[in-house]
């Protein structure tokens, strides 16, 4: 009988996983936004919401959240993104002082960034770029074989020690192709740790929420 009963099991198992390649969802997909840079804030700047175009597995799209553009070879840049993979500038052989930590907290809860725990990444010896505290950023669905951005914050001291904060909001282009990381951030120009809107800021901090299409514009040497 127990032999039954495990096959059974197994039966329902494979019906399981057929059914779930057969009825996958089709996840949300944004197009990369067009990014034109801009002058550095000096003050608090955001939320804005970008799509960035990382679905080259060999390459990094570099962003400066400052300029909030893709940062092309030799200029600054705070955060490195390659499919799923994200690091930031900041750590031996990278320079800058980049940094990041990971609050269990809804983006707009975070006010003030932490005054220390910011993660450099690092080189290892077979010469791939890391950060420990993107590991687990995502959730895999083992049936529908998607990855869900788990509800989280990142607090980044960016590469030349400014402060911003960030979620990731998806993963897929249109047409559920991996790679067009979405994310919300805000970033504080001013050199101080506030990262929430108080009421002198109103009406000075604005929302964009663009995925407009455009031809890939990414940075392609590693970090």
């Amino acid at each position: 009988m127990w032999l039954w009963a495990v096959l059974a099991g197994f039966v329902a198992l494979m019906a399981l996983v057929v059914v779930g390649s057969v009825t996958r969802p089709t996840p949300p997909g944004f197009a990369a936004t067009p990014l034109t840079p801009r002058a550095r804030p000096e003050s608090l700047a955001g939320p804005d919401t970008v799509t960035l175009d990382a679905r080259a597995d060999d390459r990094w799209t570099r962003f400066d959240l400052a300029r909030r553009t893709v940062a092309a070879g030799g200029e600054p840049w705070d955060l490195g993104v390659k499919r799923h993979h994200l690091v930031v500038k900041g750590g031996t052989g990278l320079g800058g002082a980049g940094g990041v930590l990971r609050l269990d907290r809804p983006f707009a809860d975070i006010m003030e960034a932490p005054p220390d725990g910011y993660a450099p990444s690092r080189v290892t010896p077979g010469g791939d770029t890391v950060n420990a505290t993107f590991d687990g950023w995502y959730r895999y669905g083992y049936l529908s074989h998607l990855l869900t951005p788990r509800p989280a914050t990142f607090v980044l001291r960016t590469h030349d020690g400014r402060f911003a904060k960030f979620s990731i909001l998806n993963y897929y282009c249109p047409g559920a192709d991996p790679g067009c990381l979405t994310l919300v951030y805000t970033y504080q120009g001013d050199g101080t740790r506030r990262l929430g809107p108080t009421r002198s800021d109103e009406g000075t901090i604005q929302d964009s929420v663009t995925a407009a299409p455009r031809p890939p514009t990414t940075a392609h040497d590693r970090p």
